[in-house]
C-alpha cells in the first residue's frame, strides 16, 4: 500500500490541474461564457488524464519494484487488443475535443445580421474613439483621458474595429474577447453583455510609445440607463 509520503506530491499536483479552471477569467458575455466552458472541458480532460497516468505509473512503481536482482515481474511480449486500446483511446479524445472547439468557435464567433447596437471602434496612437452612428453619438478618448462608453445589458452589440495608424488590438479582459484593429482592413466581434459593472479595456498589441496607456472602460448598464446616457450624449452633457 502506497504510504501517505509517497501519495502527497500526487495529490498537490491533481489539486493544482483541477483548480486551474477556476484560474480562468470569469467571463461577463454570453460569448466569453461559451469560451469559459470549453476552457474547464480541457482542464478537466487534462487533470483526469494527468491523475491516471500518473497514478498508475506511480502504482507500478511501487507494486513492481524489484526487492533484488533476481525477482524480474513477468514479462509480456505483445498484447493486441490493449495496444489498440491505448491507440483509440487518445485518438477518440482528439477528436472530441476538436469537435467541441469547433462548435464553441462558431458559437463565439457568429454576428448577427441585425445587432441591437452597432459601435465603430477606432484606433489611433494613444487612444480610442467610439461611435455610435445611429444614435449620433460619439464617445473618445486619450492616453490622459481614457473614454468611458456605455452599453446595455441583454442586447447584441456589435464592435466593428479599425485603425487610423498603425496596428492596435482591442481587448477587454472579462468579455474574453480581443480582436485587431488594422487600418484598411475592418474586423468585427458580437457580444451580448450578461452583467452590469464597468469593465476596463486595453490595447493588447504594441503600438508605440504610450502603447501601456492606450486604456479606456465599457460601461454596462440595464437599457433604460443606457438610454438616459445617450439622451445625456445628445445634450452635450457627457464626455462624448
Amino acid at each position: 500500500m502506497p504510504s501517505a509520503a509517497t501519495l502527497r506530491p500526487l495529490g498537490i499536483a491533481a489539486f493544482a490541474c483541477l483548480a486551474g479552471g477556476g484560474c480562468a477569467p470569469q467571463a461577463v458575455t454570453e460569448q466569453g461564457r461559451r469560451i469559459n466552458g470549453l476552457y474547464d472541458i480541457f482542464s478537466v480532460t487534462a487533470a483526469v488524464i494527468f491523475v491516471i497516468v500518473v497514478g498508475l505509473i506511480t502504482w507500478s512503481l511501487l507494486r513492481y519494484r524489484s526487492k533484488s536482482e533476481e525477482e524480474i515481474p513477468a514479462q509480456t511480449r505483445d498484447n493486441v487488443p490493449l495496444e489498440l486500446l491505448w491507440f483509440a483511446i487518445p485518438q477518440i479524445i482528439v477528436v472530441a475535443l476538436f469537435a467541441i472547439t469547433v462548435s464553441a468557435q462558431e458559437d463565439v464567433g457568429a454576428q448577427s445580421s441585425a445587432p441591437n447596437v452597432e459601435v465603430r471602434v477606432e484606433g489611433f496612437q494613444w487612444g480610442w474613439r467610439f461611435t455610435l452612428e445611429s444614435e449620433s453619438v460619439t464617445v473618445s478618448g486619450t492616453s490622459d483621458a481614457p473614454p468611458k462608453l456605455v452599453l446595455p445589458v441583454g442586447r447584441t452589440i456589435a464592435f466593428s474595429m479599425t485603425s487610423n495608424d498603425v496596428n492596435h488590438s482591442f481587448y477587454v479582459p472579462k468579455f474574453l474577447m480581443k480582436r485587431d484593429a488594422i487600418p484598411g482592413e475592418p474586423n468585427r466581434f458580437d457580444v451580448t453583455i450578461e452583467e452590469p459593472g464597468t469593465y476596463p479595456g486595453v490595447c493588447a498589441e504594441f503600438c508605440g510609445l504610450l502603447h501601456e496607456t492606450m486604456n479606456f472602460n465599457i460601461q454596462a448598464v440595464q437599457p433604460a440607463a443606457y438610454e438616459a446616457w445617450l439622451n445625456e450624449q445628445r445634450a452635450g452633457n457627457g464626455n462624448g
